[in-house]
């Protein structure tokens, strides 16, 4: 079993903004009970579950996006948005 390491607040929101990123750009609105599907070579997330594909951080949630938030890899705040801005980039190629 891979240990998991609780998320705080910060990345949590950065978290809610690439959801939010990604329902707007498939054109739908982010539902936190679902939340849209989505990948490219640099993230993919789904329902329950985020994977950042260049170290393999998995964050997962339980039914609703932010319920029982948790992730495989211990990492800072600030390399918390650094992944998430990352896959931000990525969303819109930049």
């Amino acid at each position: 079993m891979t240990e998991q390491f609780e998320m705080y607040d910060d990345p949590f929101k950065m978290l809610i903004l690439l959801a939010t990123l990604v329902s707007e750009k498939l054109g739908t609105e982010l539902k936190y009970e679902q939340v849209p599907s989505f990948e490219n070579d640099t993230f993919s997330i789904q329902h329950e579950k985020f994977v950042y594909k260049k170290d393999g951080t998995e964050i997962t949630w339980f039914e609703f996006l932010g319920r029982d938030i948790a992730s495989t890899h211990d990492l800072t705040r600030s390399e918390y948005n650094k992944m998430f801005v990352d896959c931000m980039a990525s969303l819109y190629k930049l």
